[in-house]
């Protein structure tokens, strides 16, 4: 089995690399880090530090390297023989691959090479897959639409691993944590033996795991790590073992875990150890990963669809708690970082305008209840 991934950063050779190598399929990895490229055209193997109790080595190997830039030609053949696709570039950067993949998809069409695909996003972001898929058919024709639609998949997925910011000498080299989840949407796959990956959840129905590590590890990730920061913790896993953080960051994942079994039916148990399981996570101290990094970009974790107002909206309409939630939006506007064009903006905006009409503006909800938990919280500061 053959695998084109576009994408060789630590997410790509430390998670699905790791996972796809380990059930037989040969990775081309795809990127425009020259460096990077040349070291898996180059070598045999490279190595996974897994950062538990302990650390333990993953050798990979059975891969290869596509330079996205140089050589477009061969990358036009290769998504033509391989039988899955995958990525893991980041939402913005899918639109610029599409063309990519849909260059190798119109040969194929022409070649009427009718051998069966599956293309999968594996990127932070909900039904990934379908928009890769909707930029790939913007540059195709009706006719090889059609044609694609029958022979190629886009199974949605989920992903969650911790890989921390690193630099290391050996360029190929990348440090994990131990914990990974990768859930595949199964109805849409086309290619049979690519329901049989060795550590994927394949299931029916993505949405309820989708949400439920957005509500749980990103929404809890950020809880902490905004807390923290105002605290003048610098380290997720000092945080995460601080009693002054813990409290505040464990109601919220609890108001987020009451709302995920009410909405998806999660059964109790099952739920309260997958949020015990989150918070073990990120108390790894062999995970050395800085809160101002998860705080990054602030105006867009307050977003309406996002990790905080999201599920503050469904525990509203549900009647459920919410106040630990709405009063971590206060420790998001207290965030500053002089290299964060968004937290830059959003301490502008809070220079200008009242609390409340900073929170309405951004988050696009005025919910009375909430505003006052975050004006009285943010004042309380």
């Amino acid at each position: 089995m053959k695998n084109l991934h576009f994408g060789a950063g630590n997410i790509g050779r430390g998670f699905i690399g790791e996972l796809l190598n380990k059930s037989g399929y040969h990775v081309t990895f795809v990127d425009i880090n020259e460096e990077v490229v040349e070291n898996l055209k180059n070598r045999d193997t490279y190595k996974i530090k897994v950062l538990d109790n302990k650390v333990e080595e993953v050798i990979i190997d059975n891969f290869y390297g596509l330079n996205i830039a140089t050589e477009k030609e061969k990358l036009v053949e290769y998504v033509g023989n391989v039988e899955l696709i995958t990525t893991s570039i980041g939402p913005n950067v899918l639109p610029i691959i599409a063309k990519d993949i849909a260059a190798g998809l119109s040969k194929k069409y022409k070649d009427n090479n009718t051998k069966f695909l599956d293309i999968v996003a594996c990127e932070n972001m909900i039904e990934g897959s379908n928009f890769l898929k909707n930029e790939i058919f913007k540059n195709l024709s009706s006719e090889e639409i059609s044609f694609v639609e029958k022979y190629v998949g886009f199974p949605n997925s989920a992903v969650d691993r911790i890989v921390p910011a690193q630099k290391h000498d050996d360029v190929l080299l990348v440090e994990v944590e131990k914990f990974c989840e990768w859930v595949v949407e199964v109805d849409k796959i086309k290619v049979q033996a690519n329901k049989n990956i060795q550590g994927v959840n394949y299931v029916k129905d993505l949405n309820p795991f989708i949400e439920r590590k957005l509500f749980t590890v990103n929404t809890g990730h950020a809880a902490l790590s905004y807390i923290a920061s105002y605290k003048g913790i610098n380290l997720v896993s000092d945080a995460a073992q601080a009693e002054e953080v813990r409290e505040s960051f464990i109601k919220v994942l609890e108001e987020t875990s009451a709302l995920l079994v009410a909405k998806w039916n999660f059964d109790t148990e099952d739920m309260d150890k997958y949020r015990k399981k989150t918070i073990k996570r990120f108390e790894n101290k062999l995970i050395v990963d800085n809160v101002a990094r998860i705080c990054r970009t602030p105006i867009r974790k307050l977003g309406e669809n996002e990790r905080f107002i999201k599920p503050i909206k469904e525990c509203i309409e549900r009647n459920l708690e919410f106040e630990n939630l709405a009063k971590t939006c206060a420790y998001i506007l207290k965030f500053k970082a002089e290299d964060d064009e968004q937290a830059l903006k959003l301490q502008n905006l809070l220079a200008k305008k009242s609390v409340k009409e900073t929170i309405k503006e951004i988050t696009n909800f005025d919910n009375e209840q909430f505003l006052n938990i975050i004006e009285t919280t943010y004042k309380n500061l």
